[in-house]
């Protein structure tokens, strides 16, 4: 069990294949802004391959992370944190993270992505890479949170790339 800033007790562990319900009803439960940012587009729900890809993961090429808040009544996931290695790339990770909105500006995604970064450093990544919208300042203070170095490029329709090395 974790703590966050404002003293609310998280559980962070890895995802499980049996997470596949709670991961649906944390998605019909996103705003459609939030949707917006971590997809790209509008996603009102998951395909059953999208769901064994997003729950049944490695543990060395794809690592997710989920949050739990212990205290409420009924169990959900709050928060989701993820990356996958690049196959062109083995040193290289594209990473996301979704934070549900009653959670958001909470340090979750701090507590996550710090945790995403020394699972990734311990099996050999050293970059992490990111695609997001232009305009999702906090996301952007969240990756530059994780390094020194940070290079960001716009590559157009709003979207920017970012490719950070992690802190040693």
């Amino acid at each position: 069990m974790q703590r966050l800033p404002d003293g609310a007790p998280v559980l962070i562990r890895p995802i499980r294949a049996d997470d596949k319900r709670m991961l649906s009803d944390g998605l019909r439960h996103l705003s459609d802004d939030s949707v917006q940012r971590r997809f790209l587009t509008p996603k009102r729900s998951f395909s059953r391959a999208e769901l064994r890809y997003l729950t049944e993961v490695d543990g060395r090429d794809h690592v997710a992370l989920v949050a739990e808040y212990p205290a409420e009544p009924v169990r959900r996931l709050i928060a989701v944190a993820r990356f996958v290695r690049l196959a062109d790339d083995p040193e290289a990770a594209e990473v996301a993270i979704t934070v549900a909105d009653d959670w958001q500006g909470r340090g979750l995604g701090s507590l996550l992505s710090e945790q995403l970064a020394a699972d990734a450093r311990r099996l050999g990544i050293r970059r992490f890479t990111a695609t997001m919208a232009a305009d999702n300042v906090a996301a952007h203070r969240l990756m530059r949170r994780l390094t020194d170095h940070l290079e960001q490029r716009h590559v157009g329709s709003g979207l920017d790339e970012l490719v950070l090395d992690l802190a040693a």
